[in-house]
Order: C-alpha cells, then structure tokens, then sequence
C-alpha cells in the first residue's frame, strides 16, 4: 500500500487578512483604523523588503477592482497614503516603488480577461479608474524624477476608459478636474498634455471638457491652450452662448480635429445626479468677468429655454429643477429673477397642479426652496411676485391649487412691501387682459392679495423706527382702493398710461369698495388708534374731490337734498375730533377716537350709497354734541338712546367692520346707556327667528325687503351663509358663534325634513298628471294599451306647455319662499348673536350699574326661546359671566330696593319650574344665585332666599307640572358651601341676626283642611321648613304670589 504525501503547511498571515477585509467594511471608521493599520506594517521603521512592498501594491490595485461592499473606498484610501510613503524616499537605503512600476502593476492588475463576465468587466474599469486617480491624489507623478512620458500614460488611462465606456466620462473627467485644482501640478508642460490629449481624443467640447478647460484657466490662466477650439480661446465667451448652452444639455455635438469630422455621443445613461461641470460653468459666470457672458444669458438659453423647454423629457427637466434648487440658495437678490423664467415657471405650474405627475414632488420641493430663501432674505418676495406677474401667473395658487402668493405675502418685509404694492397697483390700473371680464378677474385677484397684505403683516408699536413704514404702505393700499372705487380717472392727452385699461366696470368698482372696507376692519384692530386709517381714507377722498383735472367723483350731491352740507358739517366735526385727541387725556382719547371712527366709516357709507347712513350722521350730530357738552341743556337720555339705535343699525348688518365699529363704540358709551337703550336690545333678543320677526325688526315688506350695505368684509370671516355668499361671523372675535352658519343649515333642514318629501311627491304628482304619464314604480302592470301612439297637435302640445309652466312656476315660488324663511332666520340670529355681543361688553363694564339688571329675564326667556344652539350658549355665558364678575364684596353703584331684586328671584325661580333644555335651567341656576348675591350684599335677608328656595323645592316634590332639574338646588348648596366663609364675617351679621334668633320658619304658614298623608314627613324632607312649636299632623298651608303651595301632611 502506498501512502499518500504530507501537504505542506502553508503560513497565512491571518492579521493581514483582517486588514485587507476591514479595508472594505461599509464603516468609514473600520476602514480608516484598517488603513492606517497596513502602512503601519510597512513603515520605514518596519524596513519592508521591495518584494513585500510589491506584493502589497498588487493586493491593493487587486482590492480596487472588487465590488465587494465599500472595498474601492478603503482601498483606494489606502492605495493613496501608501504611495505617498513608498513612492518618495527621504532615505539612500530604503527601497522605493518607481512609478512606472506602480503604472504597470496597475495595467496589469485591472486588466479584463477575455470572456469574463459584464459585472466583472464593469469592476475592473472601475478599478483601473480608481487606481489612477489614487496616482494622482498621491503627488508621485508631480516629482522632479519621473518624466512627462509617466502623465502621458497615466492620462492615456483615463481618456481610453472615457472613450471606451460612455458612462465613465463624467467620472475620468471628474478625476481630471479634481486633480489640476486640488494638486497644483506646478509645470506647464503637465497641463499643456493633459488639453493635447483632450484635443486629440474629441472631448474638448463636452461637458468634461468644458470643466476641465474652465477649471485650468482658473489656476492656469498663461499657458498655451489648443487654438480654435473657442472664441478667443474661453468657452464662456458671449458668443459661445449656443454652443455651450448645447454642450451642457449634452446634446450630440460636431467638432473638427485633425481635418476629420467626429461625433461625440452623449452619456450612455441618464443619472439623477448633475454633471459636475454646470456647477463649475455657472460659479465661473458669477465671478462676472469682462468679455464673459452674463449669467442670465447661459441660463435662460441652457436651463429656461433648454431643459425647461416644452419638449424637453421629464429628465432634463429634472436635472433643471436640480439646478433650480442649488443656485435658489446662493445667487444674490439682483439676479434672483433670472432663474424664474417663463418656461421653469411654466413647467413647475403644470408639476404642481396635480399629485399624478411624475415630477410633482421634486416641483414641491423647489418651491419649498422659495421659501426657504426668503425667510433669510425677505426682500426677495418682491421679485418672485414680480416674476409671477411678469410671465402671466398672477392666479399662480389657482393653477397649481396651492397658496404659494399669500404664503410669500406673509413673507415680505417692509421693503419688499414698498415694492409689492406699486406691482399690484399697477396691475389693477392696467391688467394684462384686453377684455373688461378678464380684467375684473385680474383686479378681483390682485385686491385679495392687498387684503391679504393687509390682514398678514403684523403691525410695528408705535414708536418703532418701522411704524411710520408701515402705515405707509397701508396707506398705498387703501389709496389704491378708494381711487377706483369713488373715481373716475380722467385721460390724460400727453401720458395715456395715466388712465385706467379696460376702463374699469361697475362691478369691480363695488369689489374695490368691499375690499376697502376688509382692509379697514383689520387695520382696526391691529392698530392702536382704530380711528387713524378711516381718517386718512375720508381725507384722501375729500383731498381727490377737489383734484378735479385728474379725477371725477362718482358720487356728486344735489344741494338742494342738503346731503352735501351734512357731510360738510360731519367733517368739520371729525377734523375737530381729530384735532382733541392730540391734547386730550387718555381717558378721554378713547371716546373720542370711537365717535372720530363712527363719523368717518358712516361717512364712507355714504359714498358707497347707502340711504340710509345720511340720517344716521344727522342723527349723530344731535347725540354727539349732547354727550360730548355737558354744558348743552338737552335731554341726554334721549341723545343717549338715539346713539344705541345707531349702534344696533350697525350691527344689523352683515359685515365685519361695522361689528366692530359698534363694539369699539359701545364700550366706551356703556356708562350712558339708559334703561330705554337697553329695552330697545332687548326687543332684538325678543323677535322672533322668522320673517314676521324679520319684517317686524326692519320694518320691511315681504317681498321688497332687502339690505343697503355694502357686501364689505363679510367675506373674510368664517359662518358662510350659502345662498348669499355672505359670511357672517368672525369666529377670532366670536368663539361662541363659530358654528352658527354651519348649524343653522342643518336646523333649518331638520325643521323641514318632514314636509320635504310631501312637496316633491306633491310636486311629482302633479308633473305626472300634466304629462299623463305614472311613475315607475306606481303601476308596472299597467296596459299598454292605456297609452296612446298617435302624436300630439299643437292645440295639444300648446297645452301641455301651459299646465308645465304652471307646475314649474309653482315649484319655483315654493322652493322662493323656503329660501326666505332661511335667509330671514339667519339674519335674526345673527342680529341676536351681534346684540348678546354688545351685552358682553356691557356687563364687563356696567355689572354695577343697577339697570343692568333688567337684562337677566329677558336672557332666560331667550335661552328657552331660541332655535339656535350657539345663540342660547352665548346667552348662557353672558349670566355666567355676570355672576363670576360680581363679587360679595360688590355693591351697586345706585340704591336698589332689596323688594325689586327680590321679585327678580320670584320670577327667575317661576321661569325655572318652565319645561326647557339644560341650558335653560343652568341659565336659571346661575341667573338665582346672581340675584342672591346682589340682594344680600344690598340690604336683603340671606332668610328670604332660603324661603324661596324651600318654596321652590316644595313645588318641585308636590306639583306635577313643575319641571325644575334637581342640578337647580345642587348648585345653591354648592354655593352655599363656598360662600359660607364670607357670610359668617361681621359685615353680614346684621344681615342674619333676626333669621339666628327667631326659631321658626320664615314662612308664614297657615292651618288648612286635613289632608290625610300618611308618609312620615322625614321621607319627603320636609321637616326642616317646619316650625318647632307646630302640630306635626296639622296641614299648613302658605299662599304665595306664583301659587307655590307648602303642605304639612298628617
């Protein structure tokens, strides 16, 4: 038997071998800590023998070609600082790697084998491009040893893999580029090469080559470049425009070289990623040189006209956007709305305008990048609006469904501001569209932006070095508004451009009109003198009045109608009111700033045709002088009442500012209010929620009724009534009506859901008997023979027609009149809802004042009237805020007999025993302790209250027809608990010194029939009203004035 040899044991260098596999790990840090653990192993300390060091190059040029994890990253590292080391001898005795050496192994290493596969060809093309790269990086092929011949060669490696394989070009000429501006290879001759090579292999004009030259001029601006290549040897030359616009979008270009036409193909594949040479082309255009061309010239031929062109592919537009978003962040403002062009904005518009479309998102987070850039510099807002306008996009959010505009309106500063408003005012003065319709959707547009402006730009304190700035621009764009609104610009022979084009149309007048009166209700509040704006309008039109070569008022007044001198003596007096203001006291300021704002917005009533605001003003006049004078002889109840009808007028009506302007001035009027101002609100709270109520309130017919106001900043608060349009609440200033547009639809639906379907089986029915025909489902067994083939004559059909024009003209006045119920519903309960507002304010401000409690009756009735949700929670809080507001500690500011605040309890326990709602009986609730508390901090007894909750409690155990909630007596033992601390002190044991000693019940109880109960009187709870000197089977009874009855039972 033979036997078999022994194997030799081959020595593995397992340490190696970790390094080599940690040069591949996928974690940067990994790959360092192994690199850095190989050039230890053969440091100049360690005296690596020159067979160990080759062996080492092999195993890294090896290492470049696997596509193992992150091997090309690590190895190239490694390949890089090994060379650095190993290339360049500080030592006589040390061996040293020659470079061409290191060129050879590297050949020879990367070098694909016939028949291997296209991944592995793929790996070794990389390899071999990384390998050179590692050279250069390494600065062996800089030394003063190594000949030019060494760069040839190393080039020649390059300029093959980027003629060879398409898409490496990109790649080779990166590694090119990076190396003549990070190296600063010092010897002319090297660059001079490196364009002959370019020259020779017809890469000159591609975008590689274009980075490469633009790159070497840079650092290498005096050596001798390839001549009729460009104009004056510089591809950024202005006539080379075209040509490199061509050259960038890598379009198949022509180029000569060597008398032979050759043709550059374009990249082999399309990447998402840019080509690094926009990037060198464009950063080159900033520098702004002489002779260069201009920076918006290449991009709007490259980019506008080129990649965001119409029919550009979806990924040159992507590679646009790309470019979009890069130089969004960095280009400064003078040159910002170069790269907002027609098509860009043309092709992001059609992106963004549905979520289907294959760039819709990177659309999104270019305009994002918008946003982003002005935050850091605000100003910019400006020239993006202007763009927009500029290219025909003013209805930019409309198109692309988004609120792009008003987002970059908020954005704006104040510089950017004085910049806006002049683009807009010029747009609504001369829109781009020739026809009047489109025009007035131009200005309808453009004025939504002012207002926008207006309700968006947070307002300076006054003081600040911005304030002035701001209420300029404000100014700007009231003016705006009020020029068209009131004035008929007259043409000018030597500038047409001074007239309006179209001519503006009635309509639009009235929107202008609307939207001045939006943005005076803003500035109202976001001002500290509410009154300054709507002066400075009814100045600037009394100021255009006299202009009269350049503008012809609208509106002219007869003066035999005397409209005109009222207008003439209200002005005068508001120039007075405006003058007092300067000099006034604070306290005093604010009453005349709110009768200054009553004056002028009526004023401005006035011009928007409203009949009725000329008496208004006369009737202020009168009222104004008695309450401003104290020294006038008048009645001033009489002023004062007049002052709260005008008050309610305005309220009446369904707009923003004119609720406002009511608040503002009933705030600071509340102390004259009488008891007839406050009987005339509440008569608005007492109407009924329909169209007699309605006609009742207005005092209009049925039919011909209708509003004078102007539809004015109804539309900027939420509530939205759906027939009209007209938006009725504004829920920042009314957070209990927020809902009451919304609620009132599905009320009113609830209330005629039943009849709805008895109407349309009405309306089908008599459809059917006009046309002789049965619904479907009616008769499927009907005859055929029923039916009639032979045709109608006109006789016939003349008929029909009539008996269908009766049926329909039926069915519309039907379907008329429940729209007016609707409409008249919504109109009271707005109304109401305005009415509890101005309550609000009254009982913040009155809550002593004795009158104010002849409002608390006319509340619960209200609650337990209303249809309306909203409207009885406003009016429950309105108690509830009455009660938290008075204090044990308060007293009324006028003498009160405790008899009348005690009635008030009698009749607010009666309006409890009501059947209502929840809301109704904790109005009722809170509305008894309210009066518990008035009356026993004016000189009532705690004893009576205790009597009439024992009454009430009594009726609500014995009477059927009582329906009080049991949360009505809780809530008193709960207030008795929390106010027992406060009671015990000696300011209230005057009060209670009878009630302490006297042992019996504050009733007065009187012997009647016997009853014959037989229950024990501790089971009902009664025994605590009971004297203790009476019979217990004696039955006592006690008459009050509602007809409670107290019983002892036997």
């Amino acid at each position: 038997m033979s036997l078999k040899r022994r194997r030799e044991p081959v020595s593995v260098d397992a340490q190696a071998v970790e390094i080599y596999e940690d040069l591949a790990n996928e974690n940067e840090e990994i790959r360092l800590k192994a690199a850095h653990s190989l050039l230890t192993r053969v440091s100049s300390e360690k005296s690596p023998s020159l067979e160990e060091l080759q062996r080492i190059l092999k195993r890294l040029f090896r290492g470049l070609a696997s596509s193992r994890k992150a091997a090309r990253l690590g190895f190239s590292v490694a390949l890089t600082e090994f060379l650095q080391q190993h290339c360049i001898s500080d030592q006589i005795d040390r061996p040293v790697l020659e470079v061409a050496t290191v060129i050879n192994v590297l050949e020879e290493q990367t070098r694909a084998s016939a028949g291997v596969s296209g991944q592995e060809e793929r790996d070794h093309y990389l390899g071999r491009l990384f390998g050179a790269e590692a050279i250069i990086k390494s600065g062996i092929l800089s030394l003063p040893e190594p000949p030019v011949a060494q760069w040839e060669r190393v080039l020649d490696i390059i300029f093959e893999l980027a003629k060879k394989k398409s898409w490496l070009r990109e790649e080779c000429g990166w590694v090119l580029c990076a190396a003549l501006k990070d190296l600063h290879i010092m010897d002319p001759i090297y660059i001079e090469v490196l364009f002959e090579k370019l020259h020779s292999t017809g890469l000159t004009k591609t975008p590689e080559g274009v980075g490469l030259w633009i790159t070497a001029q840079q650092a290498y601006p005096d050596i001798k470049y390839p001549k009729h290549v460009w104009h004056h040897g510089n591809p950024l030359h202005r006539k080379e425009t075209a040509s490199l616009a061509r050259i960038l979008k890598e379009t198949s270009t022509h180029h000569a070289a060597e008398g032979t036409a050759k043709k550059t193909s374009q990249r082999g594949t399309w990447t998402s990623r840019l080509h690094f040479s926009w990037d060198v082309v464009f950063k080159a255009l900033l520098l702004d040189r002489p002779k260069q061309l201009a920076f918006s010239d290449l991009w709007t031929e490259a980019v506008d006209n080129g990649l965001f062109a119409a029919a550009s592919s979806d990924e040159r537009k992507y590679w646009g956007f790309l470019l979009f978003q890069k130089y969004v962040q960095i280009l400064p403002i003078a040159s910002f709305g170069i790269i907002l062009g027609p098509n860009f904005l043309r092709c992001m518009i059609n992106q963004l305008s549905s979520a289907q479309r294959y760039l819709h998102r990177i659309a999104e987070k270019s305009l994002r990048a918008i946003h982003s850039r002005i935050d850091q510099d605000p100003q910019i807002t400006s020239v993006v609006i202007q763009r927009f306008i500029a290219n025909g996009y003013a209805n930019f959010d409309h198109l692309t469904k988004t609120k792009t505009v008003e987002k970059l309106l908020s954005q704006a500063n104040m510089q950017a501001l004085r910049d806006i408003i002049p683009i807009f005012g010029h747009l609504i003065h001369r829109p781009e569209a020739q026809d009047v319709k489109g025009a007035s959707a131009t200005r309808q547009l453009i004025s939504d932006y002012l207002v926008s402006l207006v309700r968006t730009t947070p307002s300076p304190v006054e003081g600040d070095l911005l304030w002035t700035e701001y209420h300029r621009c404000m100014f700007a764009i009231t003016t705006i508004f009020l020029k068209h609104a009131y004035f008929e610009i007259i043409p000018d022979v030597n500038d047409a451009a001074k007239s309006p084009k179209p001519p503006v149309s009635s309509g639009s007048r009235e929107m202008f009109k609307s939207r001045l009166m939006s943005c005076l209700s803003h500035l109202m509040v976001k001002s500290e003198n509410s009154a300054y704006h709507p002066y400075e309008v009814v100045n600037t039109i009394r100021l255009y009045e006299t202009q009269t070569e350049t503008y012809t008022p609208l509106i002219s007044f007869d003066k035999e109608s005397g409209i005109a001198e009222i207008i003439r003596k209200a002005w005068k007096t508001i120039k007075k009111l405006h003058k007092d203001e300067q000099s006034a006291d604070p306290a005093r300021t604010d009453y005349l700033q709110a009768f200054e704002l009553l004056y002028t917005l009526t004023i401005l009533q006035v011009y928007n045709g409203d009949t009725d605001a000329v008496s208004i003003i006369d009737e202020l006049q009168t009222c104004f002088k008695v309450l401003y004078d104290s020294k006038i002889p008048i009645d001033r109840g009489k002023a004062s009442e007049t002052l709260v009808e005008i008050i309610l007028s305005l309220v009446s009506k369904p707009s923003l500012l004119f609720k406002r302007l009511a608040q503002q001035v009933f705030s600071v009027c509340t102390s004259a209010v009488n008891a007839n101002g406050l009987q005339s609100m509440m008569m608005v709270l007492e109407t009924k929620e329909n169209v007699s109520g309605q006609q009742e309130i207005f005092e209009q017919e049925d039919s011909d009724g209708g509003s004078d106001v102007l539809v004015s900043d109804v539309e900027e608060v939420d509530g939205e009534i759906p027939h009209t349009g007209i938006a009725l609440y504004d829920t920042a200033h009314s957070p209990n009506m927020s809902d009451v547009g919304s609620s009132l639809d599905g009320q009113f639906q609830d209330d005629n859901s039943d009849t709805t379907d008895d109407e349309l089986a009405e309306f089908d029915a008599k459809l059917a008997q006009a046309l002789g025909t049965r619904r479907l489902d009616e008769d499927l067994a009907a005859n055929e023979e029923e039916s009639s083939d032979e045709d109608m004559d006109d006789e016939q059909m003349e008929a029909l027609d009539e008996q269908l024009e009766t049926v329909f003209r039926e069915r519309k006045k039907l379907t008329s009149k429940k729209n007016e119920k609707k409409e008249a519903k919504e109109t009271i309960i707005l109304f109401k809802s305005r009415v509890l507002e101005l309550l609000e304010i009254y009982i913040k401000q009155q809550y002593l004042n004795q009158q104010a409690l002849t409002i608390i009756l006319p509340i619960l009735s209200l609650v337990q009237t209303t249809s309306n949700k909203q409207i009885s929670e406003k009016a429950c809080n309105l108690i509830r805020d009455y009660l938290k507001l008075y204090k044990l500690k308060n007293r009324l500011n006028a003498s009160v007999l405790p008899e009348t605040t005690k009635l008030l309890l009698e009749a607010v326990h009666k309006e409890a025993k009501e059947e209502g709602s929840n809301a109704h009986a904790n109005a009722c609730s809170q509305a008894s302790l309210l009066l518990t508390k008035i009356y026993i901090t004016n000189g009532g007894d705690l004893s009576d209250v205790i009597s009439q909750y024992a009454v009430t409690q009594l009726a609500f155990m014995t009477e059927p027809d009582c329906h009080i909630r049991t949360s009505f007596f809780s809530d008193w033992l709960n207030w008795c608990t929390s106010a027992k601390k406060a009671l015990t002190t000696p300011e209230f044991a005057t009060h209670f010194a009878k009630s302490r000693s006297t042992n019996q019940c504050p009733l007065k109880l009187n012997p009647i029939v016997d009853l014959g109960f037989s229950e024990p009187i501790e089971a009902l709870g009664l025994l605590n009203f009971v004297p203790h000197d009476a019979p217990k089977k004696e039955v006592c009874r006690n008459l009050i004035d509602d007809d409670i009855q107290l019983y002892w039972l036997k």
